[in-house]
C-alpha cells in the first residue's frame, strides 16, 4: 500500500492549503505562535509536542513563508518564530475551523 505524502496530482486550492497548513500539529503550532509564544521551547512547552516533530512543522512553515525565522542571539544561535502576513490570513480559517469542533466534535464527546 503506498501512502500519499501530498496531494500534488489534484487540482484542488483546499488540497494546496492542506499541503502546507494541514499536517498534524501545523494549525496548533500556527496558533501558538500567533498567540504569543515566539521562541522554539515556548511552543513546544505549551503544546507537548515531540522536539523532532516541531521542528519539522516549523521548517515546513519557513519554507512556505507562513513563518518567518528570526535570529534573536548568536551564543548559542538562539530563534524566534513570527507569522508572516501569508500566516496571519490563515489564521481566521482556524477560528472557524475551530468554531466547528467545538460546535460538532467537541459538543459531541460530551454527551
Amino acid at each position: 500500500m503506498t501512502i500519499r505524502k501530498n496531494f500534488d496530482h489534484l487540482n484542488s486550492p483546499l488540497a494546496d492549503a492542506l499541503g502546507v497548513v494541514g499536517e498534524w500539529w501545523t494549525p496548533l503550532v500556527v496558533l501558538s505562535i500567533a498567540g504569543g509564544s515566539h521562541r522554539f521551547e515556548e511552543i513546544q512547552n505549551g503544546l507537548t509536542i515531540a522536539r523532532n516533530i516541531l521542528t519539522d512543522r516549523l521548517n515546513t512553515l519557513v519554507a512556505h513563508e507562513v513563518v518567518e525565522k528570526r535570529q534573536y542571539s548568536d551564543k548559542p544561535k538562539r530563534f524566534e518564530y513570527h507569522l508572516t502576513k501569508k500566516g496571519e490570513a490563515v489564521l481566521p480559517a482556524f477560528e472557524l475551523l475551530a468554531a466547528w469542533g467545538d460546535k460538532w466534535v467537541t459538543s459531541a464527546k460530551s454527551q
